[in-house]
């Protein structure tokens, strides 16, 4: 990585912080004169170049403010602070402060200052961005007296010029010395006004389906691209220095690492073999493994994409029971469904494998001794669950009984998880429990476990946690680091069953490896089963990245157990150095549900007449990368009529049809005029956030990008119409412009058809085709280049894109909808007893609140019992909990606006209720986190009352969420809150 600039430039400085506080090594290659901040990345084959705030997202792109809150002010940044704020600090420079740029910056900052986007305690993009602009003024002193007008500006300065990374990186960039304006900012060109410099292109929200089939392209939708003068030079130099063609490349097989290239290992968490995976899976791990794994090939990275299905454990023999079949039986026949779903979607693995395999046996048994050796496995006795008539002990899933949880009395629940109030169960606490292969009633037994000894292992996995986590998702990190807040605790690593890995040492050889600490290893069995040259991937860690795709549930085994099994075994394996979780894909209001057929399935995607291009474009467009989402069938239409149909179809279709209509098939020649360039300009700003976000693994904002770069083009040929200029009538002047125009666009086609391969690869291979298939497309460019050369042939375009009408969503939203659960009817005399249990614990919270002895913590723990114990009763009557009302009017109602004559379902009631305890656990750290800082800005001299009644907001907020985790009512939280202001 290098970093291109004029000393002392503060977009220089962007690009040092994003490093240091992503952790990256960046050296500095100082230019002189004008030149602008260029950040070089080599990645494989491919160098890119991106300018300072496209760096700054590359470098840091995780951050609890959402990825478009912190793009929409980059943005706003470059083009509407930058113009203003440059000129004004060359006239200062010069001596001669111009007044009229220092009003319009005045206008600006009071923008930013009333915002609520100065979050100084925060390292992400929006603050090492803004920060960097703005330090100039606060180290003048023209500059200074007008921050001075804003308060809440210097606060946020003063506050970020003290944490660690910013001070060090302005060290490094201003020296010791007093600061000045000089010689940078004379050296600065005077830009041209905003006015002058802002294209009439949009960027920005989906666009609405219109009549005319062209994007709309309404006032309110419109977002300005600011373009430089530097910007538009590049772009001139990009377009005149023709890319040569590269020959696809030759697969080698198997696929090996290579000395001198980046060698990319990437794994999709290994989906069940017992069930089909639906859309939710399918985006969670093997699609976003593979639209990251097509990017990396296609910048000229050596990659070997591995999956394959997890066979063993409980949940395969359960499924065998169910349908009468053998657990190989089962895999067998699940292993062949997941390969068809997979090459259905075009999911590119280099090998999808199982772990139903010798090599998964050995392997994972050389693991063990490694691990046994080390001394880091223990043994203890695990209380269970044991059938004498069958004469086994009975895992989770192999015994039922009556739900344990107070108010549920489901009779049917499992050793694990009650389906009937969807709680944890421990099985040996069931009532009445039965064995599921012959219904007789199981006793409690002991059984000798093998454990695996996280605490020692600890010492050694805690480093590098803190190194390798730099580059993980956030949730992954939040997850990882909240099982380690407390220290890691000896894990049980063995069960008494008969389908899995068996354990090879004496005394345990009845039982096998627990599922989760052999699957993970399937990785490298699955390698191994691909070539005999296995460690070649897996342990060279100093020639190969590892990236891992899974959704969050999968966190802890791969970002904590698996780990520390490689580091217990004191080999050289290949760690992983990326970790990418999702958050979870709902299903419309609700969850995917087999059983009750709510939601789409792989095999019934296949079946439901739409290209799989499709659901892999919309799967990318909604990926839950930083929150929960929802496949929506209203949406999904949407999606494909406005953003695909209308937007990238249309432009693709309508400019290859004027080459092919109009110029026989050939392109014409181009005369590019300095609108053009600018034009150019801006696509180049697009694909350098496509090449950022993608590097990052922001598929949605890479997705973004390219759409952005088609609603360009739409709008070059509807301002330019050039099927009007090259009318037999038109003059020839004319007629060249228009034969630009169409050339242009052809190009920008190209450049869509090389973009688009990892998010829709069929469509991507239309186009290409379309265009005779040249060579240049085979490699993703670093600039806008001429991709199509005067007089090259294509072919007739057809449509790319299919409009889905209101008939079929409707048909297909009811066809998946599924049927509602049966309602349970309540036992009168279990509601009798319930409504008595809440009656004497109301009477007991009123008791202590007026006791005057009682502490608050317990008056809490009993409000909150009450709180449980309402819900629970209402449950069994059927009845919404009192809450929802509540949530209900916060949540505003019907707004009215009809999208489709689809009707969706209604929302499910929000009410208090237990969250899972990486929740519980992420909230109370952001608690305590945000309550130090509170105190610390009230302690600290200077801070406004502004910025410290925001940052209190902010933790009452926090303290919410955590009450709704925790299943209190936050309304008593705040009433405590009132008291202690009172007093």
């Amino acid at each position: 990585m290098k970093l291109r600039a004029s000393k002392g430039h503060p977009d220089g400085l962007k690009v040092l912080i994003a490093a240091a506080v992503s952790g990256h090594t960046v050296a500095v290659v100082e230019e002189k004169g004008t030149t602008p901040v260029i950040f070089e990345v080599t990645e494989g084959n491919t160098v890119a170049h991106l300018h300072a705030n496209s760096a700054v997202l590359y470098l840091v792109h995780s951050s609890s403010l959402g990825n478009n809150e912190i793009e929409e002010l980059l943005q706003w940044e470059a083009t509407e602070l930058k113009p203003i704020l440059l000129p004004y600090l060359a006239s200062v420079a010069s001596g001669r402060e111009d007044k009229t740029l220092r009003s319009s910056l005045q206008g600006l900052l009071a923008k930013l200052g009333n915002g609520n986007q100065l979050k100084c305690e925060q390292e992400n993009g929006a603050s090492i961005v803004l920060f960097s602009s703005l330090l100039p003024l606060l180290w003048e002193a023209s500059g200074r007296s007008l921050l001075e007008e804003f308060p809440s500006l210097v606060a946020f300065l003063n506050t970020l010029q003290e944490m660690e990374h910013f001070k060090k990186s302005v060290y490094l960039w201003y020296g010791s010395g007093e600061f000045t304006l000089k010689p940078w900012a004379l050296q600065l060109p005077t830009p041209p006004s905003p006015s002058n410099c802002t294209l009439n292109l949009l960027k920005g929200e989906p666009s609405s389906p219109s009549k005319t089939g062209a994007p709309g392209t309404s006032a309110d939708q419109a977002k300005r691209v600011a373009i430089s003068a530097e910007q538009i030079s590049a772009a001139k130099t990009s377009w005149q220095n023709l890319p040569k063609g590269t020959n696809a490349p030759v697969k080698k097989v198997p696929v090996l690492p290579v000395d001198g290239e980046t060698n990319i290992l990437i794994t999709a968490s290994l989906p069940y073999v017992n069930n089909v995976p639906h859309l939710g899976n399918i985006i969670g791990c093997v699609l976003s493994g593979d639209c990251f794994a097509r990017f990396c090939r296609l910048r000229g990275d050596n990659v070997l994409y591995i999956c394959g299905t997890d066979e063993y454990g409980t949940a395969t023999e359960t499924k065998a029971i169910a349908e009468g079949l053998t657990p190989q039986q089962i895999c067998d026949k699940y292993f062949a469904v997941h390969s068809e779903v997979y090459k259905w979607f075009n999911i590119q693995f280099d090998y999808f494998g199982r772990t139903t395999t010798d090599l998964q046996t050995k392997i994972t048994q050389d693991i063990f001794w490694d691990l046994q050796r080390n001394g880091v496995i223990s043994q203890d006795s695990v209380e269970q669950l044991h059938c004498g008539k069958c004469n086994r002990f009975l895992a989770d899933r192999f015994v039922e009984g009556t739900c344990p949880n107070v108010g549920c009395g489901y009779e049917d629940a499992r050793g694990d998880q009650c389906d009937g109030c969807g709680k944890l169960v421990n099985a040996v606490e069931l009532i009445k429990p039965r064995c599921k292969l012959c219904s007789s009633p199981p006793s409690v037994k002991s059984s000798n476990h093998l454990f695996l000894d996280l605490p020692k292992i600890e010492k050694g996995y805690l480093p590098w946690l803190g190194t390798a986590s730099k580059n993980w998702s956030n949730n992954a990190k939040v997850i990882c680091e909240s099982w380690c807040r407390d220290g890691l605790k000896s894990r049980c690593i063995t069960r008494d069953l008969k389908w899995g890995t068996p354990v090879p040492l004496d005394g345990f050889k009845d039982k096998v490896f627990y599922v989760w600490f052999d699957a993970p290893i399937g990785y490298v069995s699955i390698t191994a089963n691909y070539t005999s040259e296995w460690e070649k991937w897996w342990k060279n860690p100093s020639q190969v990245k590892y990236y891992e795709f899974m959704a969050k549930d999968n966190v802890p085994f791969h970002g904590v157990v698996f780990p520390s099994v490689l580091i217990g075994t004191k080999q050289n394996w290949t760690m992983v150095s990326n970790i990418l979780a999702t958050e979870f894909l709902n299903y419309e209001d609700g969850k995917f549900s087999k059983s009750r057929g709510v939601g789409v399935f792989g095999d019934q995607a296949m079946n439901t007449g739409i290209p799989s291009d499709i659901f892999r474009f919309y799967l990318l467009f909604v990926r839950p990368e930083s929150q929960d989402t929802t496949f929506s069938w209203v949406d999904f239409q949407l999606k494909n009529n406005s953003e695909l149909l209308n937007n990238l179809g249309n432009f693709v279709h309508r400019s290859l049809s004027f080459v092919f209509k109009f110029f026989k098939s050939a392109i014409p020649e181009a005369h590019p005029t300095e609108s053009d360039y600018q034009v150019m300009a801006a696509i180049n700003v697009e694909l350098e956030q496509y090449y950022s976000a993608m590097c990052a693994n922001r598929q949605r904002d890479g997705l973004k990008s390219i759409l952005a770069i088609t609603k360009i083009g739409n709008q070059y040929i509807q301002e330019n119409e050039p099927y009007k200029l090259i009318k037999p009538d038109r003059t020839e002047e004319d007629k060249k412009r228009g034969a630009t125009v169409i050339a242009l666009a052809a190009n920008i086609a190209a450049l869509v058809s090389i973009i688009l391969e990892p998010y829709m690869p069929d469509t991507s291979k239309k186009i290409k085709s379309y265009l005779n298939d040249p060579s240049v497309l085979n490699s993703l460019p670093s600039a806008f280049s001429c991709f199509l050369p005067a007089g090259h042939a294509i072919q007739e375009p057809k449509p790319l894109i299919t409009q889905l009408d209101d008939d079929t969503i409707k048909k297909l939203f009811e066809e998946f909808r599924g049927q509602a659960p049966e309602k349970k009817v309540a036992d009168p005399a279990e509601v009798a007893k319930m409504e008595a249990r809440v009656a004497e614990q109301g009477n007991k919270v009123r008791e202590l609140k007026t006791s005057g002895t009682a502490g608050k913590d317990a008056i809490a723990a009993e409000v909150a019992m009450l709180l449980k114990l309402k819900e629970e009763l209402a449950a069994m009557k059927g009845e919404e909990p009192a809450s929802s009302g509540k949530d209900k009017k916060k949540k505003g109602g019907n707004t009215g606006k009809k999208e489709s004559n689809v009707s969706a379902p209604s929302s499910k009631p929000e009410t208090p209720a237990a969250s899972n305890p990486a929740e519980v656990d992420h909230l109370q750290a952001l608690v305590t986190e945000q309550g130090n800082r509170v105190r610390e800005l009230k302690g600290k001299e200077g801070t406004s009352k502004e910025a410290i009644a925001a940052e209190v907001a902010k933790l009452l907020d926090l303290k919410n969420q955590l009450a709704l985790a925790q299943g209190i009512d936050p309304a008593t939280l705040n009433s405590k809150d009132k008291k202690k202001k009172k007093k």
